[in-house]
């Protein structure tokens, strides 16, 4: 029974290698490249918009399994990029496209340890203690609190079989705030002094702070 139970922990960690891969070579990427380089890359096809957009949405799905390419750099360079009703409906579209890879690894791939070490956190064991539980507004709160990074949020959410509609229109509810704040920044980003510009590194800092709030607030209560 013993070894049987080895064994099958071992096909488990053999299963998490290609994706640990990924992750980790995805990762050496972007540190190696930096995000001003990356940002960099996506103006040197502004002249092709078809060929922008395809790079920026490869950029979102990239950021799905790496760490180390913010958001905010996806953002800015948008904001930069487009006339601002179009960055603001590109950047919601790649948010949900970074949406996707991590959170069906974690609703399907099974991997019990990742389970029960998402179920020891708090705020996960409160979630699943509720009788009457509410995914859309659970998603929201995990993704506008952003402690902890994106990538193992969507893990974290698909693992709890968060439903996939309400998990995705949560999670970019919870990222609309600071996306939007971010955006105006990058569409006004040549006038650091104009009065949008300021209103929206405002915002930004505002949201981050309000964000850390909640935090707190969560593990108190």
């Amino acid at each position: 029974m013993r070894d049987e139970k080895k064994a099958s922990i071992g096909m488990k960690l053999v299963r998490m290698i290609p994706l640990v891969l990924v992750v980790v070579l995805a990762t050496i990427v972007v540190v190696r490249s930096g995000p001003a380089a990356i940002t960099a890359y996506i103006q040197s096809y502004r002249d092709n918009v078809a060929l922008t957009l395809t790079v920026i949405m490869a950029l979102f799905l990239f950021k799905s399994v790496s760490f180390g390419l913010p958001y905010t750099v996806l953002y800015l360079a948008v904001g930069h990029l487009f006339p601002l009703p179009v960055a603001m409906l590109v950047n919601v579209v790649g948010i949900a496209v970074n949406m996707q890879i991590p959170y069906f690894v974690g609703r399907y791939g099974h991997f019990s340890f990742i389970e029960r070490a998402i179920h020891k956190a708090p705020f996960v064991q409160r979630y699943s203690e509720r009788e009457e539980k509410n995914p859309l507004v659970f998603s929201f709160f995990v993704k506008f609190i952003g402690i902890v990074p994106h990538e193992i949020t969507n893990l974290l959410l698909g693992t709890l079989k968060i439903p996939y509609f309400r998990y995705l229109a949560g999670g970019i509810l919870g990222l609309l705030p600071g996306m939007i704040a971010t955006t105006v920044a990058g569409c006004y980003m040549t006038d650091p002094r104009s009065l949008q510009f300021i209103l929206a590194v405002i915002a930004f800092f505002a949201v981050l702070f309000f964000s850390y709030y909640l935090s707190r607030r969560m593990k108190k209560s």
